[in-house]
């Protein structure tokens, strides 16, 4: 089986970023927080959390998102990280402005360059790439991307990573490499005033299909410290879900442009002639 090494640290608080607070970014903290809480448990890694968005909470996400009707007019990420820090006791932090090259937040550049992890929960490309850039220029130590996406009734996750500006796992853009061309047209899903018209555009537990084996992944990068599935795509329709496995053969079906030099070096398991 072919593994990739993580390269976070063991000591200290691993630094998280969350991007996006709506349907995947909620529901993606609710677990964070879980998972922190689990940490804490036994005395391993605690997690510093910080969560971006500078979308408002409307009608229409109340009851598909995790939202109450007195939420209605307030920041996203201000609701969650009040809501998880009065009910864990934790100190995370609400950003609630966006995630790009030229409007990251005012803070120190020190801060966000030292971000062990961005989870990204945005709903176009024009996002992941604008989380690409700011991703790979702040990653001077290794800083991985876990990518969430879905449409009405399926999605996908991947998990990539940069060190020192170079990509050392394959990420979302990577690996779907159309989602860079300026070109690329994606169904425009906007705000709904509604949650009837909102379910038209995504099932209703679409989200939480998707953010499972996201959880998943990053509860295995923390404790195994490996990784040997790097994503998955998943299916409410058919019920299923098909794992993106950690494969050099795979990444080069997936953009045969793909460099693998230095993704391989990260790599155990390899067969002699590919290593």
């Amino acid at each position: 089986m072919i593994r990739h090494v993580v390269q976070l640290p063991t000591q200290g608080a691993l630094r998280i970023a969350v991007i996006g607070a709506g349907g995947n970014g909620a529901q993606m903290a609710s677990g964070l927080a879980q998972i922190a809480v689990a940490q804490r448990s036994f005395g391993a890694q605690p997690l510093a959390v910080t969560i971006f968005d500078d979308d408002l909470v409307s009608e229409a996400n109340v009851g598909r998102q995790l939202f109450s009707p007195s939420d209605v007019g307030r920041p996203k990420a201000d609701v969650l990280v009040e809501r998880i820090n009065a009910f864990y006791g934790f100190s995370w932090i609400s950003h609630p402005a966006r995630v790009g090259p030229e409007n990251w937040p005012g803070v120190p550049r020190s801060f966000h360059e030292h971000f062990h992890l961005f989870i990204g929960a945005v709903d176009s490309a024009a996002s992941r790439v604008a989380i690409g850039e700011v991703a790979r220029a702040a990653a001077f130590n290794a800083l991985y991307w876990l990518d969430l996406g879905n449409r009405e009734r399926s999605g996908q996750v991947v998990i990539g990573a940069y060190r020192q500006h170079k990509v050392i796992l394959p990420t979302v853009l990577d690996l779907y490499p159309e989602l860079s061309d300026p070109n690329f047209s994606e169904q425009d899903q906007g705000p709904s005033c509604s949650l009837a018209e909102a379910l038209y555009k995504q099932d209703l537990f679409v989200n939480r299909d998707v953010t499972t084996p996201a959880l998943h992944l990053l509860w295995e990068l923390l404790h195994k410290r490996v990784l040997e599935t790097q994503g998955c795509i998943t299916n409410l329709e058919t019920l299923r879900r098909m794992p993106l496995p950690v494969d050099p053969a795979l990444w080069s079906r997936m953009n045969p442009n793909l460099a693998l030099d230095e993704p391989l070096k990260y790599l155990q398991g390899l067969p002699e002639q590919a290593a």
